[in-house]
Formats: structure tokens, sequence, C-alpha cells
């Protein structure tokens, strides 16, 4: 009986280790945002972006329409030009809620 038990708690320790990991991986990524009100035309809003994101540490900078992308390690910002209704918008997204949350707001302040 003692043997039984002993399989038994082990394969229930295991059953936990293995949900315990899959449900932290199928949390997926922190998001983190802020947003800023615009008057900016959206070439210039842009311009800001790439150099807001560039200033906050982030490389391999992507262009799209509205938005600019950058990258540090596993982190991903973006600044999005929504001139239409005067905002931008800033996102970072990473592995970290506490660090992507912290580094939404290094580019909230080095937009000013």
């Amino acid at each position: 009986m003692g043997r039984r038990l002993g399989r038994w708690l082990s394969a229930a320790s295991l059953g936990i280790a293995v949900l315990s990991f899959a449900s932290a991986a199928l949390a997926g990524p922190a998001v983190a945002t802020r947003w800023q009100k615009v008057t900016a035309s959206e070439g210039a809003c842009l311009q800001k972006a790439e150099d807001t994101i560039r200033r906050g540490g982030f490389g391999d900078l992507e262009r799209t329409q509205q938005s600019r992308y950058g990258s540090l390690d596993d982190y991903t910002a973006a600044i999005r030009c929504i001139t239409s209704n005067g905002l931008a918008v800033f996102i970072v997204s990473g592995p970290s809620r506490e660090l992507s949350d912290r580094m939404a707001g290094v580019l909230f302040e080095n937009w000013k």
C-alpha cells in the first residue's frame, strides 16, 4: 500500500508541476499601455514616435502606416499615431508585467 501511495503522490506532483508550467506558458505576454493627446501632423507624430522608441533603448525599428515598433530583448514597443483622433498610443509587451509597465512609462516620459 505504501508503494502505491508513493507512486500516486509522485504522479500527482508531476501532474501539478506540468499544469503549473502550462498555465504560465498560456498566460502570454504582459501588455502595458499609455496614451497622449497630440496636435501634430501624422508625419511629425511618426517621426517623434521613432525618436521616442530609440531614446527608450529599443532597436530594430519597424514602420507601418500609422505605427512605429522597436524591440529590446523579449520586449516589443509600439507607438501608434491616430492623429485623426488626436492621440498617440504607447504599448509595450513582454514577459514581465512590471517591466512592461515601466518601459511604457519611459516611452511616455520620453515623448514629452
